[in-house]
């Protein structure tokens, strides 16, 4: 009796399973492996978008100063709230930056408020007639609760300043989303003591 050589139907169909079920196992391990990859990627958008807003957001706080054009307010907190109860504090002030995109040798007027794109922070040059441009957004932040300190003033953080004509000496700000607050406050020490 001859015996040919070859593979049995069986051991076809066991290797086409195993191949198949090899297959599926890589398949899944590339796809797992893109997903991360991609979510790794969103996250460090949103901690470097984070990190260049908070660098702009001191640059432009630590330059705050008296400039006579800006009539007699040149820090206003403006409280809010949205319709969902987030706050929705909106934050003015005039600054003297060197950290762009603000130029130097130029006063800007600042805003700091959220939006549904998320924290914006607008501004334009004192004394020239341009439209206020957004110079940075943080998206995916739609609230922001301001709290400011002074030691005579106000010896605690407070969520109002009325004072014109003097700086406070800390700027609380907390970032929100519709889930609540997020992460920890940023706190930025302003030149205060001068009245302006």
């Amino acid at each position: 009796m001859k015996q040919r050589a070859g593979f049995t139907l069986i051991e076809v169909m066991i290797s086409i399973v195993l191949t198949a079920v090899v297959s599926l196992l890589v398949y899944g391990a590339v796809e797992a492996a893109h997903d991360t990859q991609s979510r790794i990627d969103r996250e460090h958008q949103g901690l470097q978008s984070s990190l260049a807003m908070r660098l702009l957001l001191e640059s432009a706080l630590a330059g705050v100063q008296n400039v006579e054009l800006a009539l007699d307010s040149v820090f206003v907190l403006t409280p809010g709230r949205t319709a969902r109860g987030v706050p929705g504090d909106k934050l003015t002030f005039v600054t003297s930056s060197d950290f762009p995109p603000l130029s130097p040798g130029a006063d800007w007027i600042v805003t700091l408020q959220p939006s549904s794109l998320g924290l914006r922070l607008i501004g334009g040059p004192l004394g020239v007639r341009t439209p206020a441009r957004v110079l940075a957004t943080l998206p995916g932040i739609t609230g922001l609760q301001i709290r400011v300190r002074h030691h005579q003033l106000a010896p605690r953080w407070s969520e109002e300043w009325t004072t014109r004509g003097k700086l406070p000496e800390a700027v609380e700000l907390t970032y929100w989303t519709d889930a609540g607050p997020l992460g920890v406050p940023v706190v930025a020490a302003l030149p205060s003591g001068a009245t302006q």
